[in-house]
């Protein structure tokens, strides 16, 4: 995984797809009460009052100790560290664990160990821009907030609280804390008025992950840039990259692919000597918000004699395919982005035949061989400047392919870093230049 520069200038309106409104208004919840944790402490103006009976015990003080201490990380000034340290106190207050497991509820099995690793760094590391905003909310009065109960039942603790604020009517803060196995106490729930932390952000999760993929859910979760579509950090070195399939008139041929690594970076290497196996992950994002897509190349060898435009002849060093839909549930439309052998940097062709996916090539020949290259495309304009007409608002999926078969020579490149963008600056286009016509002998 290479460390994608995302302070570059971006030029592109924000999305207002339905579920990213959906997910604004959700997540607002989350917000509102994490924001009203810190009120509880007497935090931005507010103060406590507590009741005649002393009914301070160990899980409120762990409780007030942890906000205190994510009031104080709010001052950092560097963003980056606020983040960290916030994420860190998060998971001292709420069992980050537990969370990220409740959310997805029964999915959750379905998750690769690394997947679960990512979607609990998602939850962390959305603490931050969820626990803060309604602290930053202009127009907000001096809250009184009272403590009217706590009520302890085994490992369990629930506390109480009425928020009252000038002109508005009080509403009753409800914090549920657990202790598991003489462990430290730690949040499983905050209501405020009638609507659940826990209840709303699973409602979320849950679509997300039914209406799109785990990266996009991650995306969403800490309001990304950027999603990974596959880093290749997961594979094992030497191995095929994981959840990717192929087809099933392949099974006996040899997969001429391999995750290697460069120091702590994972990527994909594609060695073909005539295999010509397509790799393919199935992948659903908003492409409405995430509208533009990057990956990196390494081309070290290419099929001598290959272009795209004949059926003899087309082998490509590298092509990675995103695929938009699928006709009657089975006929793929695709556009395929190729490190071609011969033809132009530019060119955009379709051959002859059922379900071929529109080629377009973004490097030719032997220049810069043995270079990384990033490269980044608008994959809606892509559909537009291929296919025709507006594209679907949910990918299917991302493919590989490098193949010598027609050219019975070598095709050799790496792959890397395929990401779907929110953002690209203004110069970002489909790719396409000139439409080419196939050809025959």
């Amino acid at each position: 995984m290479h460390r994608w520069n995302a302070d570059r200038p971006m030029m592109s309106n924000r999305s207002t797809s339905p579920l990213f409104r959906s997910r604004r208004s959700g997540i607002a919840l989350v917000s509102l009460a994490l924001g009203t944790v810190f009120l509880i402490s007497g935090f931005s103006g507010g103060h406590v009052q507590a009741p005649s009976q002393n009914l301070q015990g160990q899980a409120r003080e762990v409780f007030e100790a942890r906000v205190a201490e994510w009031q104080a990380a709010l001052s950092l000034d560097d963003q980056e560290g606020r983040t960290e340290a916030i994420g860190t106190i998060a998971e001292q207050l709420f069992d980050l664990d537990a969370l990220a497991e409740d959310i997805l509820g029964k999915e959750w099995r379905k998750l690769s160990a690394g997947e679960r690793v990512r979607l609990r760094q998602a939850v962390k590391a959305s603490m931050d821009r969820l626990g803060t905003p309604f602290l930053r909310q202009e127009g907000v009065g001096r809250a009184s907030l009272r403590l009217t109960e706590e009520s302890p039942s085994g490992n369990t603790t629930t506390l109480k609280y009425q928020m009252e604020r000038p002109g508005s009517a009080s509403i009753e803060l409800r914090v549920t804390m657990a202790q598991s196995n003489a462990g430290p106490w730690r949040v499983t729930d905050i209501t405020y008025g009638n609507r659940a932390l826990r209840k709303e952000l699973t409602s979320f999760a849950q679509k997300a992950f039914k209406d799109y993929s785990l990266p996009y859910l991650v995306a969403a979760l800490t309001d990304a840039e950027t999603i990974v579509l596959e880093d290749f950090e997961d594979g094992l070195i030497d191995s095929l990259p994981v959840d990717w399939k192929w087809k099933g008139s392949d099974n006996k041929k040899h997969k001429p692919y391999a995750v290697r690594a460069d120091g702590d970076n994972h990527y994909l290497e594609a060695r073909d000597q005539g295999e010509s196996v397509i790799l393919a992950k199935e992948i659903k994002w908003d492409l409405e918000e995430y509208p533009y897509v990057s990956f990196r190349l390494q081309i070290i060898e290419i099929p001598e004699g290959g272009d795209e435009r004949n059926d003899k002849t087309v082998d490509s060093a590298a092509g990675i395919y995103f695929t938009y839909k699928r006709k009657l549930g089975l006929i793929p439309e695709s556009v395929k982005y190729v490190w071609s052998s011969t033809l132009p940097v530019g060119s955009a062709v379709l051959r002859n035949g059922t379900g071929r996916p529109w080629m377009v090539v973004v490097g030719t020949g032997r220049e810069q061989l043995g270079e990384w290259r990033t490269y980044v495309f608008d994959l809606r304009e892509a559909y537009r400047d291929t296919f025709g007409g507006n594209p679907p608002d949910t990918p299917l999926g991302i493919g590989v392919l490098s193949d010598a078969n027609s050219t019975k020579s070598h095709a050799f490149a790496n792959y890397d870093d395929i990401r779907a963008l929110r953002h690209a600056d203004g110069t970002t286009t489909s790719g396409v230049t000139t439409i080419l016509k196939p050809t025959k002998d």
